[in-house]
Formats: structure tokens, C-alpha cells, sequence
């Protein structure tokens, strides 16, 4: 409620009292009109979803129904002092009270999560009592972080990690190399992978470039993943990907495996909308 929404069609009035907006039978005032699109306040409705609907010109319009639920937002941009390399076994955990190490080491350095642990492989989850990543039936979820890669070592985003802390879908790069794999109840670190679903290099990739990788979901098994190159902005990969036995709900994460010296791995500017 308060929000600005935009309807788009076509042959709405260039007189606004004459564009009959209804959410469900909740008669909208508009804000302002052109001929292609309709601006109004969304108003206080009692239900968690509404049906509108424009009557312009005599005509009435088709209905599209429109989900009014509040969109939860969690984010760390790691705003914080330096924090030499830990394990699993520091508690708390001086990374940030909702991380928790599965395996490995990481650190806090230059307002970044980082790691230059060479010969290893590690990852860490974003548990928060709030965090579920549901698709489907209403929920969507919504994953953006920032990575960084040095050459000859591997760096990922985790979601959907399931209460085994093993299981989890996993976006990794190395060099023009990207990955998205489905580990199984025995991890990474045995490399139990159930599926390989995408092994391919691409172009616009390169080792020391940063990042912004996009992982989101309304519908179970199907996520869209989207790569840019966060100094040109240049798209690097948008796509669809789909697993007819997928996990829900779950965490998110952070993945390392550091292959070779110097590793030097970032990650920043995480952020999860959730619905």
C-alpha cells in the first residue's frame, strides 16, 4: 500500500477521471495517464492479492492479478573491520552473526568477505530464522552478490542449501569457465555432484574481474541466472535453468576452492529478496 504502479495498454483517455481503475471492486483514483499507461497509489486492501482492471473509453479491460505481499530483503555488504582467516570452530563467529562456516576458512578484508587459503575448499551459508528460499505458490526469492576470482581457483554462490548443509545448487567460475552444479548429501568436498547442468566457458569471463551474479525463482526447478560485468555492466550470461527434481527452500552461500597460490577470492554486496 503507498506503493507507485504503472498499468501498460493501449487507448486508455488522456483525461484521467475518465479511466475507471478498480483493484478487486476498490475504485482507484489515477495519478497521471497517457494513452499506453496508467500510474495510481496501489490503496489499503484487506486480501494479499487483487484482481484490476481499467474501464476506458467505454471498454473494460482484461483482468491481471497483481500479489500485494511485502517482499523481505536481507543484505551484507560487509561493512566491517578486518577479520584474519577463521574456521568453523570460532564462536560466534566474528564474520557476522547469521554465517555459519561449513568447511574452510575465510576472512574479512577491505570491507569484502574474502579467502587466500590455496590447496582447500570451503563454503559458508546465510542462516537467518527468516530465510527460506520457497518458489512457487506465491513465494519467489531473488539472490545478487558480487565475486571476484583469481586465476587457476574456483569461487561460487550457493542456493537452496538444504539442512544437511551438503546439499545445495552451486554457481561456480574460473577463468572463462562457468558451472552450475547440484551437489548431494555427501558435498562438495567428496565432489559428490547429483547433476552437472551447466559446464561451459563464455565469453566476457576473466580471471581478477568482478562480477555481479543474479540467481532468482517463482516456480520450483526453474531458476534464472544472469552474470554482468560490474565495471562495463556487460552481460555475460542470462538463462533459464530447470531440474525436474529440484531442491526448495533452503539458504544461501558462499563457495571457494582455491587451487592454486596466490587465491585470492572476494565476495560482496550480497543481497536476498524473498517473497
Amino acid at each position: 500500500p503507498g506503493d507507485l504502479l504503472t498499468i501498460k495498454g493501449l487507448n486508455f483517455s488522456s483525461f484521467p477521471e475518465k479511466n475507471i481503475v478498480r483493484f478487486n471492486q476498490t475504485v482507484v483514483t489515477a495519478e497521471s495517464v497517457t494513452d499506453t499507461a496508467i500510474t495510481v497509489i496501489i490503496p489499503e486492501l484487506t486480501t494479499k492479492s487483487a484482481g484490476v482492471t481499467v474501464r476506458s473509453n467505454g471498454k473494460i479491460s482484461n483482468k491481471k492479478n497483481l500479489n500485494l505481499v511485502q517482499v523481505k530483503v536481507f543484505s551484507d555488504k560487509f561493512e566491517r573491520d578486518d577479520v584474519a582467516l577463521v574456521g568453523n570452530s570460532a564462536d560466534p563467529n566474528p564474520l557476522g552473526e547469521h554465517w555459519q562456516i561449513g568447511i574452510g576458512k575465510f576472512a574479512l578484508e577491505n570491507k569484502k568477505l574474502a579467502t587466500h587459503a590455496a590447496g582447500m575448499q570451503a563454503y559458508m551459508f546465510y542462516r537467518h530464522p527468516e530465510v527460506d528460499m520457497k518458489s512457487g505458490d506465491g513465494n519467489f526469492f531473488k539472490l545478487s552478490a558480487e565475486i571476484n576470482v583469481s586465476a587457476g581457483s574456483f569461487g561460487g554462490i550457493i542456493i537452496n542449501a538444504q539442512d544437511d548443509g551438503k546439499s545445495f545448487y552451486l554457481l561456480r567460475i574460473t577463468g572463462t569457465l562457468l558451472q552450475f552444479l547440484k551437489s548431494g548429501s555427501g558435498g562438495p568436498e567428496t565432489d559428490h555432484w547429483v547433476s552437472v547442468i551447466i559446464s561451459s566457458d563464455f565469453e566476457g569471463l576473466a580471471a581478477g574481474t568482478t562480477y555481479k551474479v543474479e540467481l532468482s525463482s517463482s516456480t520450483p526447478g526453474q531458476i534464472i541466472l544472469k552474470v554482468t560485468n560490474v565495471s562495463t555492466n556487460g552481460l555475460v550470461i542470462n538463462r533459464t535453468i530447470e531440474d525436474s527434481n529440484p531442491y526448495t527452500g533452503g539458504v544461501p552461500g558462499f563457495y571457494y576452492f582455491g587451487l592454486a597460490n596466490p587465491t585470492d577470492i572476494y565476495f560482496d554486496n550480497m543481497t536476498l529478496e524473498l517473497q
